[in-house]
Formats: C-alpha cells, sequence, structure tokens
C-alpha cells in the first residue's frame, strides 16, 4: 500500500562556502614557513572538512595539529579549544582556554572560563574555579550555568546553608528556571526536609527535567513517606521511557523496603554537572525545535549542528561520569552525527540499574541498523529484552526494526506480546502498539486483523492525528466507508495542519476518487511541506499525469530517484518514467 511503514516509523519516532575555506588556508599558507605550510594549511583543512562532516574526534585532532603549528592564530585556537571540548577531552582544553581567556580581545568568553573552572573544580580546588568563575561572559545561559556551579562551590566551601542563600540572591539576569532542583538538593543535605519537599515539588512540575524526576521520588523514599512515594511513582508509570522506568524501579524498592540514596547527599561536583546538563538539554531543544520548523517552512537547513550543547554535556559528563542524562544526550548526538562507535562507547556505560538502560541499548542498536547491521542489532535488543521482562520499549523497537526489513510476521509477534500484556486499561500511548501492529497485518494481506487494530488505536486516541490518518486513508485507499474515511483524515489534517504525510493521505484519498483537481491541490501542499518525502513526490507525479500534465510528472519521478526511496517504488517509478500510468479505461485500481 502507498501509505508506507516508512512513513509510519518516522513519525512514530553555519558552516563557511568551500569557497571561504580555501581562502581561509591560503592565508594560513602564506604566514607559514616553506617547512610548515603544508601541513599547517592540510591540518586546517582536515578540520574544516571533519567539521562538515559531523566528525567531531577528526576535528579535534586536526585543530590541535594546526593549532600547534601556528599558535598565533587565534581562530585555530578557538576551534582546538572547541572541538577538544565537544568530543570530550576536557583536560586537554585546560592549556587552550588558558590562552583564550589571556587575550585582551576575549575576556568575554564565557565557554573557556566555565571549562577551565570545571577541571579546577574536579581537582576540588575550589577557591581557584571560584576565581575563574569570576569574569565577563558572552552568553546568557552561560553566565548561568557558572552562577549555579559557583553555588555549589559555596556549598564546598561554607556549607549547603550557606549555598541556598547565595541561591535566593541570584542576578536579575541569570535564567533561574532550573533553581528550585538546586535548592531543593541542598535543603536536604541542611536537614530542612519540609522546605525540600516543596523545592521538590516545584522542580518536578516546573522545568527539572529527569534528574528531578528522580531526585524527588528517591528523597520520597528517603523520608518514609511511602504513600506519596506510591502515588507519585504511580503517576510517573503513566508516562513513557526513563520515567516509567523510574516509577518501576521505585515502586519495587519501596516493595523491598530499599530507599533509594541517589541525590542524598550531592556534592559540588554532581551539582555543577547537573546545572551544565540542563542548559545543554535546553539548548539542544531549542535548536531542533527551530530546526524543524525551518525544514517544515521549506529552507534547507543542511546537516544537523549540536556542539554546543555536546560541549556543555561532556562537561557534564566530566565532572560527574555517573550523571545518566549527560550520556544518554552525547550518545545520541553523536548518533545523529552517523558517529554510530563514539554513540555505543557513551551510552554502553549506562548501567541495567539506570533508569536510561533500555532506552541506550535502543540508541546503540538503532545506531548498529543504521551502520548496515540489522541482524546484530536485532539480536542486541532480544538479548536486552531477555533480560528484563519490563523493557516494553526495546520490544517494541525490536518489533519496528523486524518491520523495516519486511519481518512482519515477527513483528507481529513481538507486538502481540506486548499488547497482551496490557490488561483492561492500557495506558495513554498504547495505540501505538495497535498501528504499529496493524500496519504489519496490511503488509501481510490481512486486512480484518489489520482494520480491527487500526479502529482500536483510534478508539484509545481519538485525538491522535496519525491513528486518524492511518484508519481513514487505509479505507480511502480500499474505497470502503468514504465518508468516514475522509472525515478522520480531515480532522488529522486539522490537528496537524503542518504535516506532509497527513496532508499527502488526504490528497491521495481525493486521486483514489478520481477528485484529481482537488487533489493537486492537497498533494502540492504535502510536497511543500515535505520535499524530501519519496512517496509525497510520487503521488504528486501521478496527479500531474492524471492532469494531462506528463513533463511536471515526469519531472517529479525522476525526483523520486534522486531521492532516499524503497526498492519497491523505485521500480515502480522507473516503469512509470518508461510507459507512464496506465489510461484509466484499462487501468486496475490505483494502489
Amino acid at each position: 500500500m502507498r501509505l508506507t511503514l516508512r512513513r509510519l516509523r518516522r513519525r512514530l519516532r553555519r558552516e563557511r562556502p568551500l569557497r571561504g575555506i580555501l581562502l581561509a588556508a591560503l592565508a594560513l599558507g602564506a604566514c607559514a614557513t616553506a617547512q610548515d605550510g603544508p601541513s599547517l594549511t592540510g591540518d586546517y583543512l582536515s578540520g574544516r572538512l571533519a567539521v562538515k562532516k559531523n566528525s567531531i574526534d577528526e576535528a579535534a585532532a586536526a585543530f590541535l595539529a594546526a593549532h600547534r603549528d601556528a599558535p598565533e592564530q587565534k581562530d585555530i585556537l578557538r576551534s582546538a579549544f572547541f572541538y577538544q571540548l565537544a568530543a570530550g577531552e576536557i583536560d586537554a582544553v585546560g592549556p587552550l582556554a588558558k590562552k583564550i581567556l589571556a587575550d585582551d580581545d576575549t575576556e568575554n568568553d564565557g565557554l573557556a572560563r566555565v571549562a577551565l573552572a570545571a577541571i579546577s573544580l574536579k581537582q576540588k580546588e575550589y577557591a581557584q574555579a571560584r576565581t575563574i568563575l569570576q569574569g565577563g561572559y558572552d552568553a546568557p545561559f552561560l553566565k548561568s550555568a557558572g552562577y549555579l556551579t559557583d553555588v555549589w562551590i559555596e556549598d564546598a566551601l561554607h556549607g549547603p546553608k550557606a549555598a541556598i542563600a547565595k541561591l535566593e540572591i541570584a542576578p536579575k539576569d541569570v535564567f533561574n528556571g532550573f533553581n528550585p532542583l538546586h535548592r531543593a538538593l541542598l535543603l536536604e543535605k541542611a536537614d530542612e526536609i519540609e522546605e525540600a519537599r516543596t523545592a521538590h515539588q516545584v522542580s518536578v512540575f516546573g522545568v527539572g527535567g529527569s534528574v528531578g524526576r528522580i531526585a524527588y521520588g528517591a528523597f520520597l523514599e528517603r523520608i518514609g513517606d511511602e504513600a506519596s512515594a506510591r502515588e507519585y511513582y504511580k503517576l510517573l508509570n503513566r508516562e513513557t521511557g526513563a520515567a516509567r522506568r523510574t516509577a518501576q524501579a521505585g515502586l519495587a524498592r519501596l516493595d523491598d523496603g530499599n530507599a533509594s540514596n541517589l541525590y542524598a547527599r550531592t556534592t559540588a561536583q554532581q551539582g555543577a554537572a547537573i546545572a551544565f546538563n540542563a542548559f545543554s538539554a535546553a539548548i539542544l531543544e531549542q535548536t531542533v525545535g527551530e530546526r524543524t520548523r525551518a525544514e517544515e517552512a521549506g529552507f534547507n537547513v543542511g546537516e544537523p549542528r549540536y556542539n554546543l550543547p555536546l560541549s556543555l554535556s561532556q562537561i557534564a559528563i566530566y565532572l560527574d561520569p555517573e550523571l545518566h542524562d549527560a550520556r544518554n544526550l552525547v550518545g545520541q548526538i553523536f548518533n545523529v552525527y552517523g558517529d554510530f562507535d563514539a554513540a555505543a562507547e557513551t551510552l554502553s556505560a549506562i548501567p541495567p540499574s539506570s533508569p536510561l538502560f533500555e532506552q541506550s541499548r535502543i540508541f546503540i542498536a538503532g545506531g548498529v541498523s543504521a551502520r548496515g547491521e540489522p541482524d546484530k542489532a536485532i539480536a542486541m535488543l532480544k538479548d536486552t529484552v531477555s533480560r528484563d521482562k519490563n523493557a516494553v520499549e526495546a520490544k517494541f523497537s525490536l518489533a519496528n526494526l523486524y518491520a523495516s526489513e519486511d519481518r512482519h510476521k515477527d513483528a507481529v509477534s513481538t507486538v502481540s506480546e506486548i499488547i497482551d500484556d496490557l490488561g483492561e486499561d492500557p495506558e495513554e500511548d498504547a495505540w501505538r502498539y495497535f498501528i504499529a501492529r496493524g500496519a504489519s497485518f496490511l503488509e501481510l494481506d490481512r486486512w480484518e486483523d489489520g482494520e480491527a487494530d487500526l479502529k482500536k488505536a483510534v478508539e484509545l486516541a481519538p485525538e491522535e492525528a496519525t491513528t486518524l490518518n492511518y484508519l481513514g486513508y487505509s479505507w480511502a485507499e480500499r474505497g470502503e466507508n468514504l465518508e468516514e474515511a475522509f472525515r478522520l483524515i480531515e480532522k488529522a489534517v486539522e490537528l496537524e495542519p503542518g504535516s506532509g504525510a497527513i496532508t499527502d493521505s488526504l490528497g491521495w484519498a481525493h486521486y483514489q476518487r478520481g477528485d484529481y483537481e482537488i487533489a493537486v491541490g492537497h498533494l502540492e501542499t504535502a510536497a511543500s511541506l515535505e520535499p524530501s518525502d519519496p512517496t509525497i513526490t510520487d503521488h504528486l507525479g501521478d496527479v500531474y499525469w492524471r492532469l494531462g500534465r506528463p513533463i511536471e510528472a515526469k519531472y517529479e519521478w525522476r525526483r523520486v530517484l534522486e531521492l532516499d526511496a524503497p526498492e519497491k517504488l523505485r521500480t515502480e517509478v522507473q516503469r512509470k518514467l518508461e510507459k507512464g500510468l496506465e489510461p484509466l479505461s484499462d487501468a486496475a485500481p490505483e494502489k
């Protein structure tokens, strides 16, 4: 069918121009000696090219080599510092950061300041770290991270009450959204239990993130408030991913009578690490959001660049190697960059006891699969599932991987295990399982089973655009329940007007009915929303052909072959480029 699993799974889951690079390299070569010129130019170019392909380790090594050849070049010094930091070579950035801060022109370089302070903090040289932090900052978030670091330095030097007092007189130009979590951790250290409880609650319902969720549950366990702890964990258990794992682990500890010691006596290093990673996650979320909105608006955004949040989380790992949130974030970025080995190395340090362990295994398996080793990824996920009966997300990822490899019988069997354990009151996100199994049923030509699952998905999530779209599209494609099919698809479009895939469904449903004049508008809109989607592009070509616009149709079909299209679609498009679409009077029903 046209609405492929490939598209469904996708829904369920400034670099200088080359001329500028060459000119910069020529300038460097001109100021180098005859002996070191080629090496310097080569290292510089290697670094720039490594940046363009998001190879952080290569960029770090190349810029460091270029800096050794030209220590007076400020741009190379900064690049060497930045990419060493992004690569996690924190100790190596110390001399580079000192050089940057020693330059009168760079007194406001906050990243070098906080990195150098982190090195002193790691070595428990608290007074020295504080001195380094006293200076200018070129970005508000760096000043804010530096301020929270200084709060924890105050704790190390003078105790939690002094740190709390410092936290309560935060400067007006720093972000204080993360303060409640840090206040809660410090208040517990100061034995101010009820005030700590209040601060934890503010954090959990604010922007405390994963660390805040874990810390609050552990706090309730330690103070012996079992009733509140159970109520809290039952609430978390209705969420997905790490939150659910946190809840399950917490409930098990309550049953066993073993309270958690997590974040009980937070050190200065741990507190600063939490601060750095919180700002990293916030910057990453903002950057991804801006990128997504730009893509939806039709802009070519190029390769993803998340090196700043990567650098901040690397500092966090340096300060606290057991901060699994930071490892998880770094691993995700490396996976996005295609550096699957670096991702696996970072994520493999997350232990089975961590709420993020299951997610880390999913990310590692995803990288292995993307590297072209799906069987190895399948084995890894099967091992994860066999070790933990509660690893539902890993099992679901396994089912999706089976489906992507056209092993739909295995996919159905695996998702069925999840569905069989749902009970009478499934969680709100259970619609995902019925959609996935229904999609595989359809691929196996088991329409009645597939239809039943798609209906169940709509029943569970009547306001979820994906469920409405999938059932409506499936009916429209078969020419069944057309009035209801169009109602579902149109509602899905209302819910997600910016979704090219859903807008395409509406256009394709009109196409299936022969309403080509209506269909073309929707399909053109879908193509503008998702210009790189091969299925949408193919649909647009088809409707152009039916409207007697063969030149435009063939243009779109040729574009399909330039995109990442599945082999079956490529074969169909090749045939259409050679023969076009069959005349309607002789044609079989549209697929």
